[in-house]
């Protein structure tokens, strides 16, 4: 399951100061030594998309199918058009049997959230910063070039059109990290309860790989949605969110 990413990952990182860590790491994978690969990898840091698809393939060959969704999603929203992620990950999701019920229910909500993460937030700042300076510049050249002015104010348009979807892509993606982060489930049959209480009724049950919104944190307990607009308390420790906290 190793693929160029690993080889491109450990050109990239040689300036980053863990070069030896992911070399072991994937020295310790290929000999199938799958946890002691993932420890090497979680130790890793800063992250990038490579190092988090073979943490979830270090956790997925030792059947720790939640954990393997996580780090999929995490590489995912480094590399959020990777074609062997995305198989990893629809992988999992099948495996696990969350796939239908993680997808959003409503069809305006599906796209949006689809359009905003289908670019990590570094493009989506490229977009921004790329669109605003483009207006820039045909305005201004609009504004000395008389004789061009009709063609420069088109193309003006055309770069205010794309600095606006990119800003809104943009704050989109940012506010629904903050406002309401994703979490994955870890722990098989988790419950979610009306009350954050040990002893609180029981709402519905959560299997191992569910996705879900957090809404309130409370610190050892969470307030969660799932995708079918469901909520209720669940145990923090069940759950990881996609955005390392």
């Amino acid at each position: 399951m190793m693929n160029w990413k690993t080889l491109l990952c450990s050109l990239l990182i040689t300036t980053t100061g863990w070069a030896s860590e992911f070399a072991d790491a994937n020295a310790l994978y290929h000999g199938s030594r799958f946890a002691e690969a993932a420890t090497v990898y979680e130790k890793i840091e800063p992250k990038a998309a490579a190092v988090y698809f073979n943490l979830g393939n270090s956790y997925y060959r030792q059947e720790k199918l939640g954990l393997a969704l996580l780090n999929y999603e995490r590489a995912r929203r480094l590399a959020p058009r990777d074609p062997d992620i995305q198989a990893n990950l629809r992988f999992a999701e099948q495996r696990l049997g969350v796939a239908e019920s993680n997808a959003a229910q409503k069809p305006v909500q599906r796209f949006l959230r689809d359009a905003a993460f289908s670019r990590s937030l570094g493009e989506w700042n490229a977009y921004e910063v790329t669109g605003l300076w483009t207006l820039v510049l045909f305005v201004a050249a609009a504004v000395w070039w008389s004789r061009l002015r009709t063609g420069f104010v088109i193309l003006s348009v055309a770069a205010g059109l794309w600095w606006a979807g990119a800003s809104v892509g943009l704050a989109y993606r940012v506010m629904t990290e903050r406002n309401a982060p994703v979490a994955i489930v870890l722990v098989g049959k988790t419950e979610a309860r009306f009350a954050p209480q040990a002893d609180g009724t029981v709402h519905f049950q959560l299997p191992e790989g569910s996705k879900v919104c957090v809404r309130e944190d409370r610190g050892a307990w969470w307030f969660v949605e799932r995708a079918d607009g469901q909520q209720g308390w669940v145990m923090a420790s069940a759950l990881a969110c996609i955005q390392p906290r």
